[in-house]
């Protein structure tokens, strides 16, 4: 069970807080049935999840020292593989639905590599690179900044910088 106060991710929603659980005082609606009341970071909406059926689309963000560690893994990541361009969509959707942080940064990784490619042939990226490469670089950003209480529009910097420090050290 998640508590008042915590952050958590929630499906495509990214970030949001736990502001409350409650129950809803609503016609149609049991009324001994709990639901968390989040707070998204990106849009200042409210949502309201139940809690028996939160765990299945629902987890804690990641600790400050999980994401220092996953930082560090980065360059290790490997790149999603599409082998199919016909499912690429499918491909993609199927990342940025998984809520997980590595998937992510493989889904950034392949469609940076795309781009470069096309860039390589002269052509400009795909809107569906686009797309998908700004909706991954929101909920990887989003989560660690929230991890490393920082600012998501100072992630990548930080994310270069610790990159770079840990290579001067090998």
């Amino acid at each position: 069970m998640y508590s008042k106060g915590e952050y958590v991710i929630y499906g495509s929603n990214g970030v949001c807080q736990v502001g409350d659980v409650t129950t809803l005082n609503i016609d149609n609606v049991p009324k001994d049935r709990k639901y968390y009341v989040l707070y998204p970071n990106n849009n200042g909406g409210v949502i309201y999840v139940p809690v028996d059926v939160a765990s299945s689309r629902m987890r804690r963000v990641i600790t400050r020292s999980e994401a220092e560690e996953l930082i560090k893994r980065i360059p290790t990541i490997k790149p999603i593989e599409v082998s199919n361009e016909r499912l690429l969509d499918e491909i993609y959707k199927k990342c940025i639905h998984s809520n997980e942080c590595t998937e992510w940064i493989g889904l950034i990784k392949c469609i940076y590599d795309r781009k470069q490619l096309r860039l390589s042939e002269g052509k400009k990226i795909t809107a569906t690179d686009e797309k998908y490469m700004r909706m991954a670089e929101d909920a990887l950003y989003l989560e660690l900044g929230t991890a490393l209480n920082m600012e998501k529009g100072q992630v990548l910097e930080y994310i270069i910088k610790e990159i770079e420090e840990n290579n001067e050290e090998q």
